[in-house]
């Protein structure tokens, strides 16, 4: 083992540690006299308005906690390090409030036993925590809305809900239509997705249950979901993928709608195919069609569903015949925001989707 070329000073070493240490550091007595700040702690104090000796050593932080008369944080500090002098423990902690006209702050004061007791000497360490404070303060606002969330979702959705239901029972004894059944599958829809939205509310991303779904049979299910006019849907791949299905069925559902009702008042497109007929840079790459692809034909606006071949993926386009060449969305096992679609006019919009946790592609 060879000898370190220079020889360091451990005495300086930790007097430069304790100073440049960033938390506020003093060292008190058995009778709670401080005896050393650091440079964090002197900083402190001249950030607050303490512009002469700013250090405090020499003053009583005991007594200085005791004259706090009214603010239980300085009796609990006061109380706890007293309990470290006397004996009764090895530390002490706790966190505090400490807020200023500007700003709201939290500490963390944490006391321990310098040396083996003899000299009764304390160390106090006081660290900022404000940022973690405030994240958590955040979380549990949001805590709270998913609360009321819930709350409207059980109660203030369900009673007009089963209200629907009950008068849709009695249109259909009183008269024999073809739209009731199509008003009931709605309504149970609807009180799936409640469902499923309070146990996700409730249980987070564990709630969701992935399977293996063939993409043609729910992209044709959701589309059954959605009032669809005259369009069509084409689903141009037998992909099965490994997802929550009522999670994709939600996607699905908002891009058909959007699809739907901005492709049939959009102005012609002003995209145009080159000389041999190839896909627009925007648009990405889709694998071939396989022979058995999902088709419903329609006369207007016609959406297609594919599999995209440069990453995993789906694609989802519109088309009418306004376009010669229609636009594309294009959703990976990834939350995104679907791009903007159609002519340079800016004149459609996509909404915010995710795509279903747990999304696997082969």
């Amino acid at each position: 083992m060879t000898d370190h070329p220079q020889c360091v000073d451990r005495g300086e070493l930790r007097s430069h540690a304790f100073e440049a240490f960033p938390s506020q550091v003093a060292v008190v007595d058995r009778d709670g006299v401080i005896l050393d700040t650091n440079g964090c702690w002197k900083g402190y104090a001249v950030d607050n308005g303490v512009a002469i000796h700013p250090d405090m050593v020499g003053e009583n932080y005991l007594d200085a906690c005791d004259a706090a008369a009214g603010d239980g944080s300085a009796t609990e500090a006061a109380r706890g390090i007293r309990s470290i002098i006397e004996g009764e423990r090895e530390s002490f902690q706790f966190e505090y409030p400490c807020h200023s006209p500007d700003e709201r702050r939290w500490f963390t004061m944490r006391a321990r036993r310098l040396d083996d007791g003899s000299n009764g000497q304390v160390l106090v360490v006081h660290t900022d925590i404000t940022d973690r404070r405030e994240a958590e303060l955040a979380v549990e606002e949001r805590n709270d809305q998913l609360t009321l969330l819930t709350d409207v979702l059980s109660h203030d959705l369900r009673n007009p809900l089963s209200v629907a239901r009950g008068r849709t029972e009695l249109i259909r004894a009183e008269c024999n239509s073809e739209h009731v059944d199509a008003v009931v599958g709605a309504h149970e829809r609807i009180e799936t997705m409640i469902d499923e939205i309070l146990t996700l509310a409730r249980e987070g991303d564990a709630a969701t249950e992935p399977e293996f779904v063939p993409l043609a049979d729910v992209a044709a299910e959701c589309w059954r979901n959605v009032e669809t006019d005259e369009a069509s849907l084409s689903v141009q791949t037998d992909l099965t993928i490994r997802a929550d299905r009522c999670q994709l069925q939600q996607l699905l559902e908002n891009v058909f709608r959007n699809a739907v009702a901005h492709g049939s008042t959009s102005p012609p497109s002003h995209a145009q195919e080159d000389a041999a007929g190839r896909q627009p840079s925007g648009e990405p790459a889709v694998a071939d069609a396989p022979a058995d692809a999902v088709e419903q034909v329609g006369d207007a606006v016609t959406v297609r569903v594919g599999r995209t071949v440069d990453r995993p993926g789906i694609w989802v386009a519109d088309e009418d015949p306004g376009y010669r060449r229609g636009s594309s969305r294009t959703c990976s096992n990834a939350a995104t925001r679907l791009p903007r679609t159609g002519p340079a006019t800016g004149s459609r919009s996509s909404p915010r989707s995710r795509m279903p946790t747990g999304g696997r592609w082969p």
